[in-house]
């Protein structure tokens, strides 16, 4: 703590030196006039200032003057002095002098009735400073943020409220919610600040107040219990995030995803159905007579099948993935492998993490993986996953994919295999972006195709 302290008289120095060393958080400077005072004043900021009154060139109430007037400063001013005029301490506190201490015949023993009062006036002069701070900090937010007593009457709020209100900060202290937003939602307000008060824990809700002249908007809200100075609930405090956007989307989003379910539903039955028929008539066909035809037929059948499947997936993966969990990544992809007819094609598994990630969406991402594999690497192509510092990789001894491919090959329906429907790849990146992953394809060691997948949360080796 940095004590001015403002003394002419011969104890000034062993005044100091007994005020350092009694209380080691002090680190005291002297001025030995009231000039000189003020010079320390405008090089450098103290926690207070102890000052005599009579002082050469002015005395201490012309340093007080100086600091209260014309520096606008609320730094503590202990009027330290063997004056015992009235008169003087009353001018002093008059003129906003924090404390009057009397100095006795020897400084020194009047030390520590000194150290109490800097003590005290200094905490509460940092306390004062702090909670300032804070004050302006809530009021530069966005968010309301606002302090309620136990019958729910705001008693601090910041700018935000008022805004949100359209009503002046004068005007709302003292009211209630019922003051500015719809009854239903102030009932919803009352009940969780009771449940606040009662429980002494804090709540987040979320409300969809209707104001006069905003209209309805949604907030998130956290709500927690204020106490007083003896520890006991005298209101509660809340910080309102106004959340509207994210709910419109959220909508938006939801009405997205149902029509999405309806071509998947569109899909599934009414491209399938008569898809299912014509592979019946086929068979039927098989039986009256043989034809080369029938097995281009039968091919171009079996792709139809496929897009269909790719579009259903596709339709389906959303821009979202559920819940995520601990995944064995070399259990996956064994079963992965079995799903797919890989013809003969090898698998080789290096060591793979446990990863977090949607279970459902990670299977449908191995298994395009593979497939792609298989049809664009040739006969006999291995693949072999491996793990990577946060991540995992699939890669083959194939052909490889040209660099100025590389991006083309995530596009929707780009495939150069006539037995490709152009759509995992494009599922492959969809169900990456939906975890927060990233993709990158390069050339493996063997100088096939590398697919490298990062960005991924490795739960255990």
């Amino acid at each position: 703590m940095e004590v001015l302290l403002v003394d002419e008289s011969a104890a000034a120095n062993a005044l100091e030196e007994t005020l350092s060393r009694a209380e080691s958080q002090f680190r005291v400077e002297t001025a030995a006039s009231a000039s000189d005072a003020l010079d320390c004043l405008n090089e450098r900021e103290y926690d207070a200032v102890v000052s005599d009154y009579h002082l050469p060139k002015g005395d201490g109430l012309d340093i007080l003057t100086s600091i209260r007037l014309e520096r606008e400063s609320d730094i503590p001013f202990i009027l330290f002095t063997s004056e015992t005029g009235a008169e003087t301490a009353i001018e002093a506190l008059n003129l906003g002098a924090d404390r009057y201490v009397r100095k006795r015949n020897d400084p020194k023993s009047s030390v520590p009735d000194l150290i109490d009062v800097l003590l005290a006036e200094i905490e509460d002069y940092h306390a004062e400073q702090r909670l300032l701070l804070y004050r302006d900090v809530v009021e530069q937010l966005d968010d309301p943020v606002m302090l309620q007593n136990r019958d729910g009457e705001f008693e601090v709020i910041n700018q935000a409220v008022a805004d949100y209100a359209s009503m002046s900060t004068n005007d709302l202290l003292g009211a209630d919610e019922y003051a500015f937003m719809d009854e239903e939602a102030a009932d919803t307000i009352a009940s969780n600040k009771a449940q606040v008060i009662e429980t002494e824990s804090a709540l987040r809700y979320e409300i969809r107040p209707s104001f006069p002249h905003r209209g309805e908007e949604w907030f998130s809200t956290l709500r927690y219990p204020h106490y007083d100075e003896n520890g006991r609930v005298d209101g509660t405090v809340a910080i309102c995030r106004d959340v509207s956007e994210l709910k419109y989307s959220e909508r938006e989003l939801k009405r997205e995803r149902d029509r999405l379910e309806e071509f998947a539903s569109f899909v599934s039955h009414d491209l399938r159905n008569p898809l299912n028929v014509a592979n019946g008539r086929l068979e039927l066909v098989r039986e009256d007579c043989d034809s080369p035809h029938l097995d281009d037929i039968e091919g171009e059948l079996k792709r139809m099948d496929d897009l269909i499947t790719d579009l259903l997936s596709l339709a389906q993966q959303g821009e979202v993935v559920g819940e995520l969990e601990p995944v064995r990544l070399q259990e996956c992809v064994t079963q992965c492998w079995n799903n797919v007819d890989t013809r003969d094609s090898d698998l080789v598994v290096d060591d793979i993490p446990t990863i977090r990630a949607d279970p459902n969406r990670l299977t449908t991402l191995l298994e395009n993986l593979f497939r792609n594999a298989d049809q664009h690497g040739g006969d006999d192509v291995t693949v072999t996953v491996g793990g990577l510092e946060g991540g995992f990789y699939v890669a083959d001894d194939g052909p490889g994919i040209p660099p100025d491919e590389r991006e083309s090959v995530f596009e929707s329906g780009y495939s150069t295999d006539e037995r490709g429907t152009g759509f995992g790849l494009t599922i492959v990146r969809q169900i990456v972006g939906a975890h927060g992953w990233e993709i990158k394809i390069a050339d493996s060691e063997r100088g096939g195709a590398w697919f490298e997948i990062t960005g991924v949360e490795v739960a255990e080796k």
